[in-house]
């Protein structure tokens, strides 16, 4: 799965939490292995985000790899 399709999925999960706006980033960590971003600035201003994403990140991690380009 690439990048932007991970984005994608997250946005649509977000959209039914209270972050529907948030910015994510997937970086490559090797492997096929990837982790999600937040801006640190909304991750101030919105403490649950982190464990939102990061709640988010262990279901799709689960089950999709980062399709390197």
């Amino acid at each position: 799965m690439t990048a932007d399709e991970l984005i994608w999925l997250f946005h649509e999960k977000l959209a039914r939490s209270n972050f529907p706006n948030a910015g994510i980033a997937i970086i490559p960590i090797g492997g096929g292995n990837w982790s999600a971003l937040t801006n640190a600035t909304e991750r101030r201003r919105h403490p649950d985000l982190s464990k939102t994403v990061e709640r988010i990140e262990k279901q799709l991690r689960g089950r999709y790899l980062l399709k390197e380009v």
